[in-house]
């Protein structure tokens, strides 16, 4: 009877170790940038069929060709994209160019949203059905997309964009991006 105990308390053992480990590894790719990450994307961004939210002001989409800028989904029921939010703010202070789509939102709310928690957006647009989100294979809020000067997508990052993601992978990327649109 002892041995049966001892080999059933060794069988929990090593699964809890199994899980345990399992969990953090999960937890140290998730922290560095491995989450919802699908880098190697590169393919032409689906025309553009939204509308712009409201009466938000700000210039047209063309007048971004030729430049790297970013499409990020958001949505005002999306605790994340509140979170997201503050990053998104410090990259627009830097200069960077960030469209943002509302996602299956009612202009109501979004504009609400935007109103409460700042816009870092130059262009803001909505998506109240999903249906461009859907061309460009969104699965939900918050995903974001870096376009290049000929309206590629170069990246593309599912979930809460953090700071690490951004120093490690997607600065990498613009930077190339920005110097080669500068020669």
């Amino acid at each position: 009877m002892c041995n049966v105990v001892a080999n059933k308390l060794k069988i929990i053992a090593a699964i809890a170790l199994t899980s345990a480990v399992s969990w953090a590894a999960a937890g140290y790719a998730y922290l560095n940038g491995a989450k919802g990450d699908i880098a190697a994307t590169l393919y032409p961004l689906p025309p553009l069929t939204i509308e712009k939210l409201g009466s938000t002001e700000g210039p047209e989409l063309n007048s971004l060709a030729g430049k790297p800028y970013f499409i990020n989904f958001w949505a005002s029921w999306c605790v994340t994209c509140q979170a997201e939010n503050i990053i998104l703010h410090s990259l627009a202070q830097q200069g960077i160019p960030l469209v943002g789509i509302a996602l299956k939102d009612s202009e109501a709310s979004a504009l609400q949203w935007l109103k409460s928690y700042g816009s870092p957006y130059i262009i803001n647009l909505q998506d109240p059905d999903g249906v461009y989100a859907e061309a460009m294979g969104v699965q939900g809020a918050p995903e974001t997309f870096l376009i290049d000067g000929d309206g590629n997508v170069r990246f593309h990052y599912q979930g809460l964009l953090q700071e690490a993601v951004w120093e490690n992978r997607i600065k990498t990327i613009l930077d190339s991006l920005s110097v080669r649109n500068e020669r």
